[in-house]
């Protein structure tokens, strides 16, 4: 057996420290006491940041080039509520990466299961690379969705319904998603081989935490109703996993793919007046259906590969778009025919049958005795069945491991669709070799393996048949290419605490974090890039598909690690996690700020800035309310942020608008490992609003203390022809542990901003802090959001000349 260097004895530490598996203080204990601490980590690792990135690279795979990274929405749509305009939640957002060398014409579209999001593949708990990232090394190009009401896909109860009266639980998931345990005492023996999960499992495992955190997301639920009408409940996802709109507990009928977690098989259920079940349709479906179809003219034609309750989401957008659709590879879902809900078939809502139906009750079933052992009988057509008029021409197959709650497969669904004159088949992995695999195979131990039938599949049955591969924008111009060379990418949560309610156990105010890291890295420390109010880290991302500063950053060098706030973005939302929502984001809300860009001579936004510019449409899509209660979110920010830098070690920290006192927040907690603080047309000035502790609402350490705001005296400063604002009276306390960190306000011409009063402030708490002004730069134009304006690689260039200025290695 091959002797373990010191050097894959701390990587492998390092992993599980990254992982959360130990703590800081426990990793560097261990290292300690295997003679590998101290002095061999400073002379082999440069710094953590560095050990960092080598452990993700050895997790990883091959060096990735990237010639497309970007994203969009489809289906964005507005609502009046009395407050204004506002987005009516029904948009689905869409981010692609292509390859540089394309090897396979038609892209992959990816679809989650029920209560996740675009993240179940694109990543595992123990850190390695998901499907997304495997399937773009192999050359295809990658279209990852958040359903509408998930992940980037925000929801809001102002026009998707009020939330759930719970959270997802980790009970349940554990046992279930995860290898059998004291939750799940009376699985059987094809559960009991569950091996190849990450970790145990267990409630209070890291490996669990790190993949709950991005469960949770919804578009309606049992009784909801918002603007857009009544929700009903949607089919849940197999046995017991969370529903699709719903917040854990057992899945509706429908969804399951047949066998063990399925339940036994009954009647088609009773029809309304309609002929839809009593009720009425899914109405997730429709918008599926129609969101789907509109990527796809988008992109042309492409392969939908879906899991769990998202299952439907590719023979739906298949009677849409017949043509555009050239194969489905469904992930243990669909459901099982004529069960439940799925009247048509396998779908909640009409389908194009041939003879045609009007009514699903002229569809006549019969019931099918199992044919194999853990298999639940099933309805087919009475003969002579009709066909499904717009699949008979798109090859499917439903994937199922031989350890899952789904196991051991679903020829329900294959013995339909075939009936129905469908080139379907099953793929079970037990026939491939492969064992031990639950129903999140794509995050498991073996998931390259696990991928390579699935793709050998759509190899062998979706030929290219002529088609032409369009040419990517990776050879655009400096300032709008959106390509990039990358050692490695993926993501983690920070702070995924665990909080005990009457219903079970939930995550709890946890930041997601994407990182990039270049293939050349040129630039001694990353920059961690924090989003404003209501937004997520889609704001350094570009808009209009257009390169952001995110991939300026990476194509300078910088490693970069993009952050969604607690509640914002991927970080999904629950009142029981973090209290009350603010109300649902108007289009007012930011359209002053556009429209200061989209004026004048020097005007910087392309569009009118107003309702019906389709650029604000794109943006206004991925906002979300924030919390409530700030003091709560600036506590939260603190500690995630403390977190995030004790894995990756020292970093610059850029934030933006409402964000501005995130940098603050975690100098206070880490000085020694922030290295420069760039705020850009930050909020929160001086002792204003919640602001009691001068720009944060949460303690700050001074010299001389304070153990309470009140104990800070303040004066009022009156500036003429400007607003008045609030000092420290002399001699003022000092900002102990931001002494020495270099900080730039960075204030655009255009934006209305003005950052006197916290120039001031900063100034006065003995902080090193510059003043970087657009206007007296010569740079005119610019608003609020800069970093989407036509000079956006201009105001990139300038914020970057000033780090490299002022932060050495």
């Amino acid at each position: 057996m091959p002797k373990t260097s010191q050097n894959d004895r701390v990587k492998d530490l390092y992993r599980s420290y990254l992982s959360g598996g130990i703590s800081r203080r426990d990793f560097m204990q261990r290292t300690t006491a295997a003679g590998i601490g101290g002095a061999w980590l400073g002379a082999t690792m440069a710094d953590p940041a560095e050990l960092f990135a080598q452990v993700a690279a050895a997790s990883a795979g091959p060096p990735l080039d990237i010639a497309e990274w970007s994203y969009f929405f489809v289906g964005v749509e507005r609502a009046e509520l009395a407050r204004g305009t506002v987005t009516n939640g029904q948009q689905m957002y869409v981010e692609y990466q292509i390859p540089a060398q394309v090897k396979y014409p038609y892209p992959i579209v990816l679809v989650h299961g029920g209560g996740g999001q675009g993240l179940d593949w694109m990543g595992t708990p123990d850190g390695r690379r998901g499907w997304a990232t495997i399937l773009l090394e192999q050359g295809y190009k990658v279209y990852i969705v958040d359903r509408p009401g998930h992940g980037r896909a925000p929801y809001h109860p102002e026009v998707h319904g009020a939330f759930g009266p719970t959270a997802l639980t980790l009970e349940t998931l554990s046992g279930r998603f995860t290898p059998p345990n004291s939750l799940t005492p009376n699985e059987g023996p094809l559960r009991k081989a569950h091996n190849q999960w990450p970790g145990t499992g267990e409630v209070g495992s890291p490996d669990l935490s790190q993949m709950v955190a991005s469960q949770g997301g919804s578009y309606g639920g049992p009784g909801n109703a918002g603007p857009l009408g009544p929700v009903a409940a949607p089919a849940g996802a197999p046995g017991g996993a969370p529903a699709a709109g719903g917040r854990g507990g057992p899945g509706g009928p429908g969804g399951a793919p047949g066998g063990r977690g399925a339940g036994p098989a009954g009647p088609p259920p009773v029809l309304g007046p309609t002929g839809s079940p009593a009720g009425g349709p899914d109405p997730q479906h429709m918008i599926w259906r129609q969101r789907g179809a509109m990527l796809l003219d988008k992109i042309g034609p492409a392969i939908i590969m879906t899991h769990s309750a998202g299952g439907p989401f590719g023979w739906l957008v298949a009677e849409e778009r017949p043509n555009l659709v050239k194969g489905i590879v469904a992930i243990e879902g669909g459901g099982t025919p004529f069960n439940g809900a799925n009247v048509w078939g396998l779908s909640s809502i009409p389908v194009a049958y041939d003879p045609p139906v009007s009514n699903p009750s002229e569809i006549k079933t019969v019931r099918v005795e199992a044919p194999e052992p853990g298999v639940q009988p099933y309805f087919l057509q009475a003969e002579p069945a009709r066909k499904l008029k717009n699949l008979r021409n798109i090859p499917v197959v439903i994937v199922t491991a031989d350890a899952s709650f789904a196991s051991p497969g679903n020829p329900g669904a294959i013995a339909y669709l075939k009936q129905a004159g469908v080139k379907a088949e099953e793929l079970r992995l037990i026939n491939h070799g492969l064992r031990g695999n639950g129903h999140m195979m794509m995050l498991e131990k073996n998931n390259r393996e696990v991928l390579k039938p699935i793709t050998d599949w759509i190899v062998k049955n979706v030929p290219a048949n002529g088609a032409k591969t369009p040419p990517t924008r990776g050879t655009a111009g400096k300032d709008d290419s959106t390509a990039m060379k990358l050692e490695n990418q993926g993501y983690f949560w920070v702070g995924a605490e665990t909080k005990k309610m009457p219903y079970g156990t939930i995550v709890t105010g946890q930041m997601y974090v994407q990182y990039l890291i270049p293939a050349q890295v040129r630039h001694p420390f990353p920059v961690v890039l924090v989003h404003g109010g209501g937004g997520s880290m889609l704001h350094y991302m570009g808009i209009g598909e257009q390169a952001g500063w995110a991939h300026y950053y990476v194509q300078e060098g910088y490693k970069v690690y993009l952050v969604d706030r607690p509640g914002h973005g991927r970080s999904p939302y629950h009142p029981d996690a973090l209290g009350p929502i603010g109300p649902h984001l108007t289009y007012a809300t930011v359209a002053a700020d556009f429209r200061r860009a989209a004026v004048g001579p020097n005007r910087r936004w392309t569009g009118t800035g107003d309702v019906g510019d389709p650029l604000l449409d794109q943006f206004q899509a991925g906002q979300n309310s924030p919390p409530a209660d700030n003091v709560m979110a600036h506590g939260l920010w603190a500690s995630r942020g403390a977190e995030l830098l004790d894995k990756i070690g020292p970093a610059i920290i850029q934030v933006h608008s409402a964000g501005g006192p995130f940098g603050y927040l975690v100098a206070n907690e880490r000085p020694n490992l922030v290295k420069a603080i760039v705020e850009f047309e930050g909020g929160w000035q001086p002792f204003a609003g919640q602001a009691r502790w001068g720009i944060t609402g949460t303690p700050f350490v001074f010299d001389p203390p304070v153990t309470d705001p009140s104990q800070l005296s303040l004066r009022d400063v009156t500036p003429e022809g400007g607003q008045p604002y609030k000092l420290q009276q002399d001699p003022p306390r000092k900002l102990k542990n931001l002494q020495g960190i270099p900080i730039a306000l960075v204030t655009a011409e255009a934006s209305g901003r003005n950052p006197a009063s916290k120039l001031e402030f900063l100034k006065q708490t003995g902080c090193t802090v510059d003043n970087v002004d657009f206007k007296a730069r010569g740079i005119l134009g610019n608003g609020h959001f800069m970093m989407f304006e036509t000079n956006r690689r201009q105001a990139f260039d300038v914020i970057r000349g000033w780090i490299e200025e002022k932060v050495k290695a």
